[in-house]
């Protein structure tokens, strides 16, 4: 073999060699690759189809605006995502307003309230709606708690951070009715219609102290009663009693 094919040789082994070089490498990346992808695919759960193609499995949803905003969310949790102002656990479906505040909220547990921008508990777990204002500060909502109370309400504007009319059904205290709280005063302060446990129906006012003064009660069989009632002397007048048959 003369040295000129000696050269050629040499030349086309090196480029061999090189090239089994860049498919080593070529061949190691190709498999992270596929390996980083795999994890990935197992760690983020993506959504599925049943075999039939009509049934979607996801474990949440997001929902944005034209700008890209998330908008609504759906989620077992909720999906956490920037600009939304709340970020606490929920299961559900939440509504966001282009400020990243919450305006309604349906979940099981029912979502926590927040009162003056803070988050606060309910009394109890349950399943219900929530309504709230442009900073996401609850101002109604429907719920049915795991306590056995049921409650339909509407609240005054967050400064004031009262309810302000409620239907409820509070079987621990064998209450059923309509409760109309004024916006500022005590808290007692009120009109009421109620049934209660006993069987007795009342309609009742209170004064801007929180004193009952007039009441309407139905008890059982017995007559009905218009009381009138002065929370100086303590004293209570039934004028159904006075009035002629």
């Amino acid at each position: 073999m003369s040295n000129q094919s000696e050269r050629s040789f040499e030349r086309c082994l090196t480029h061999l060699e090189g090239q089994v070089r860049v498919l080593r490498i070529v061949s190691v990346l190709a498999l992270a690759f596929v390996l980083v992808t795999a994890c990935l695919a197992f760690r983020a759960r993506p959504a599925s189809a049943d075999v039939t193609g009509q049934v979607l499995r996801v474990r949440g949803l997001i929902i944005e605006d034209v700008q890209g905003r998330p908008r609504i969310l759906l989620g077992a949790p909720v999906p956490k995502v920037p600009g939304r102002k709340r970020q606490d656990d929920a299961v559900g479906l939440v509504i966001v307003a282009e400020n990243g505040a919450d305006r309604v909220a349906i979940g099981a547990p029912t979502p926590s309230p927040q009162i003056k921008g803070q988050v606060a508990q309910r009394i109890a777990p349950g399943a219900g709606l929530v309504v709230d204002d442009t900073e996401g500060n609850e101002r109604g909502g429907m719920a049915v708690l795991d306590n056995g109370r049921g409650v339909l309400c509407l609240d005054y504007p967050s400064s004031v951070s009262r309810e302000a009319i409620c239907m409820a059904v509070l079987p621990e205290q064998g209450f059923a009715g309509l409760a109309i709280n004024a916006e500022s005063g005590s808290e007692s302060e009120r009109a009421e219609m109620a049934v209660l446990k006993n069987g007795t129906s009342l309609v009742k006012l209170a004064d801007t102290s929180g004193n009952e003064r007039t009441m309407l009660v139905v008890e059982g069989e017995s007559p009905a009663q218009f009381l009138v009632l002065d929370p100086k002397t303590k004293s209570k007048l039934d004028m159904l009693s006075k009035a002629k048959p």
